[in-house]
């Protein structure tokens, strides 16, 4: 195959996980060109891949009658692709393909049973039967980026610690912790080591995650970083510790210690793939994938009892373990 093309628009952990998949090719047939279609917004995840030869871009919702999908039919075609992997396996996306006119398509299937980064690597192998498989996962950085967040955490005491708290306005739920239990967690590891805490989130949490600004030696970025920016600032960092989100497997991917939380999800499905620790809640329900808990229906209750139920005596052991090493 001399030039293949890669479709995931989204999300950002998705597309991190995606990564093993190209690189694996490109390593092992390094005179294939791979190019990649996704996101605008995930585009600088993307941008600095020394194993992608281009990236192309849509809008979040693609919308096959709009003249920007027109237009980039016309793009696709152009390209001359010898195959693609869609790995965003809708409908629409499909059409696209059959409109561009490339004739082999291998469309990915989700296997619970499995790993996202091992799921995603085996669609790779309805094409390349031999191909390679690569322990880990890996997102590359413009290197301007990385000095402009030395330059911003310079001053800052170590061990740097993020704590990823957002995405309680999220359409799936089961994958928050609670605002005083992140408090009392980072209270029990200030004691022991004084760090720095960087609070990362999404625009949208920024007033629900106000109280966090209680935590001492804590500095309040949430909302205020653009993807590239955030995904810098976190290949500085000690350690990370998230629920599970874009951000925990962008560290995961760089390299940074990590520890995830996991209530509703399927950590064997979505865990951190490399340089991380995954705590998993023991309720009975778990992992249940539901997009809406049960037992929040007909409430007003934010938090699932699933990560509630997480305790932070076994986060700061872990945290413990890490920064230890």
């Amino acid at each position: 195959m001399k030039k293949i093309l890669i479709i995931r628009i989204g999300a950002i952990g998705d597309v991190v996980h995606t990564t093993n998949l190209y690189r694996a090719i490109k390593w092992q047939y390094p005179e294939t060109e791979i190019h990649y279609l996704t996101s605008e917004l995930i585009k600088p995840l993307l941008e600095a891949d020394i194993d992608i030869a281009k990236i192309i871009t849509v809008q979040k919702k693609l919308k096959l009658f709009s003249r920007e999908t027109k237009e980039l039919i016309q793009k696709l075609k152009s390209e001359n692709y010898d195959a693609v992997f869609n790995l965003q396996p809708s409908l629409k996306t499909r059409l696209l393909v059959m409109l561009a006119g490339i004739k082999k398509q291998v469309v990915y299937k989700k296997n619970f049973k499995i790993h996202a980064v091992k799921n995603f690597w085996q669609t790779g192998l309805k094409l390349f039967p031999n191909l390679s498989e690569i322990k880990d996962v890996k997102i590359y950085l413009p290197d301007i980026s990385l000095k402009k967040a030395q330059e911003r955490v310079k001053d800052l005491k170590h061990p740097i610690i993020i704590i990823n708290a957002g995405g309680m306005f999220s359409k799936r739920q089961g994958r928050t912790y609670p605002v005083e239990k992140w408090i009392e967690l980072c209270s029990k590891i200030s004691q022991s080591y004084n760090p720095t805490f960087i609070l990362n989130g999404a625009k949208e949490d920024k007033e629900f995650l106000l109280p966090l600004e209680k935590i001492k030696n804590s500095i309040n970025y949430i909302g205020e970083l653009s993807l590239e920016e955030s995904c810098a600032v976190i290949a500085q960092s000690d350690l990370m510790i998230s629920g599970d989100s874009g951000p925990l497997h962008i560290a995961s991917a760089l390299g940074v210690k990590s520890i995830g939380l996991y209530g509703s999800m399927p950590v064997n499905r979505t865990g951190c793939y490399c340089s991380g620790i995954n705590i998993v809640s023991t309720k009975k329900c778990v992992p249940c994938n539901r997009r809406k808990c049960r037992y929040l229906k007909g409430t007003n209750k934010i938090y699932t009892p699933c990560m509630e139920e997480i305790s932070t005596n076994t986060i700061f052991e872990k945290v413990k373990d890490l920064l230890n090493e």
